[in-house]
């Protein structure tokens, strides 16, 4: 058996919308996200907030999340 806390693969996406609800993209990451967390790698942006955000319906293996953005630069 797989010891899916070792993994690398992202298991969730993440899907980006500012503030004033224009999507940002889409990021693929292995965590969660959560209030006030900071983090790089998005599409239409270097870095960003985390403001807020809601869980979608998984898909096969991958947990899907709306993620409201501040962008940060």
């Amino acid at each position: 058996m797989s010891n899916q806390e070792g993994t690398c693969l992202p298991t969730t996406t993440w899907y980006l919308f500012d503030e004033e609800d224009q999507p940002l993209g889409q990021i693929y990451r292995p965590g969660f996200p959560d209030d006030g967390l900071e983090f790089e790698g998005g599409q239409r942006f270097e870095s960003g907030e985390v403001v807020s955000f809601s869980e979608l319906r998984a898909t096969c293996s991958m947990r899907r999340f709306r993620v409201i953005v501040r962008v940060l630069s």
